[in-house]
């Protein structure tokens, strides 16, 4: 682990418990003759946008935002595991898109290197199963496109 001399930060969170700003804590927050610098620190931290949560932590716990990959738990105010929300159905959709697209693209400039060279040979035949294929591949595209629309609009899954 991360190991610093400073011993106390001020750091602020925003409504999500993400670490947002941290300034040095010079001075042992927790001396009572220090009450008015704790409020002027806790005022900077609150300063910066999106801010909504201003605390002084230890250097143990502030490093556990910097490199634990911790998030401040809402009802805690500890440092817990950050888990990443589950993709919305826009994510899942636009992802199945993606690779949708991927694949027709690579599909289709095989079927068009192949009747290129079909056509070189002057293959007919050939030729007209491709054109049929690329057809049948437009086809599918479409299909699985209009899928993936519908299952947005909750017209299909």
């Amino acid at each position: 682990m991360f190991k610093t001399n400073v011993e106390y930060y001020g750091v602020g969170f925003d409504s999500s418990g993400n670490r947002i700003c941290a300034h040095i804590c010079d001075f042992d927050p927790k001396k009572e003759k220090n009450a008015g610098k704790v409020e002027e620190l806790l005022k900077k931290v609150k300063e910066t946008e999106n801010v909504t949560v201003a605390e002084i932590v230890d250097s143990d716990t502030y490093n556990q935002y910097l490199n634990g990959g911790c998030v401040r738990d809402k009802e805690t105010g500890k440092p817990v595991a950050y888990v990443p929300p589950e993709p919305t159905a826009e994510e899942k959709a636009a992802s199945k898109q993606a690779l949708l697209d991927a694949e027709y693209t690579a599909a289709q400039q095989k079927l068009g290197q192949s009747l290129l060279v079909a056509n070189l040979n002057n293959d007919t035949d050939t030729a007209a199963s491709i054109q049929n294929e690329y057809a049948d591949l437009n086809t599918y595209y479409k299909e699985q496109s209009d899928a993936i629309a519908a299952s947005m609009t909750g017209d299909g899954k």
